[in-house]
């Protein structure tokens, strides 16, 4: 079971959605775990329970939701079963579900940011709860490629004696026509791709590429993401 943080004051759901979809729908169970603060994924995600519980396990778009949980023995135990997922995919905001899912454990971690202030210092402010060595990917959302903007986010992270920077760098786009197409899925309550421009599209593929190293070949996520 490979386990991937992504790390961030970032809103990332949406994303981490479509990375976990391509790779669901390449064959591999899939489970995404909101453990953030604000668990916007309750509000996207239908509940399959009665009632409404604070904690639940939801079949959403081929792969498995999970809200309310500060672990993966607690969805365990949920489930009453060993947890039998390829891929566990896991949002965090905080240093307390940071820590419960033992990130700094995990296959890899990519740091969620744009390049608003708020986000990258916000997100850096967490980066410094990590006590243990951390190889981290930047996952940078944003059209703009700016010099300045760089500059900006790596003086604000560089400091960081316990963190230590993979080569590679996502980069995804954050242009209206994705905006649109993220909204349109959420109001259909589907997870469609072909809307998305090709640099939105290459950085999912990316993303997802680097998630499942060694597991899935780039160019079957690429096909992957061409059907969806």
């Amino acid at each position: 079971m490979e386990q991937i943080g992504f790390i961030g004051a970032f809103d990332k759901k949406d994303i981490i959605l479509n990375v976990g979809k391509t790779i669901a729908f390449c064959g591999k169970r899939t489970l995404i775990v909101d453990a953030t603060s604000l668990q916007r994924l309750k509000y996207i995600v239908p509940s399959t329970q009665n009632g409404n519980t604070p904690t639940y396990v939801s079949e959403y778009q081929g792969m498995d939701v999970a809200l309310g949980f500060m672990n993966l023995m607690q969805i365990q135990t949920y489930l009453g079963k060993q947890l039998d997922y390829d891929f566990v995919l896991v949002d965090t905001d905080n240093a307390q579900t940071m820590n419960s899912f033992m990130v700094p454990k995990m296959k890899r971690v990519f740091f969620c940011t744009s390049y608003d202030i708020y986000d990258t210092r916000r997100g850096a402010e967490l980066l410094r709860f990590v006590q243990t060595p951390l190889r981290i990917t930047k996952l940078v959302i944003s059209p703009d490629l700016s010099a300045p903007q760089k500059d900006l986010l790596n003086n604000i992270i560089k400091k960081m004696p316990t963190i230590s920077w993979a080569d590679e760098q996502v980069i995804i786009a954050d242009e209206m026509a994705d905006r649109r197409n993220t909204l349109e899925n959420q109001l259909t309550n589907r997870l469609l791709m072909k809307k998305y421009t090709e640099n939105y599209k290459a950085g999912i593929e990316y993303t997802a590429a680097l998630s499942a190293d060694g597991i899935i070949d780039q160019s079957q996520i690429r096909r992957a993401l061409a059907k969806l």
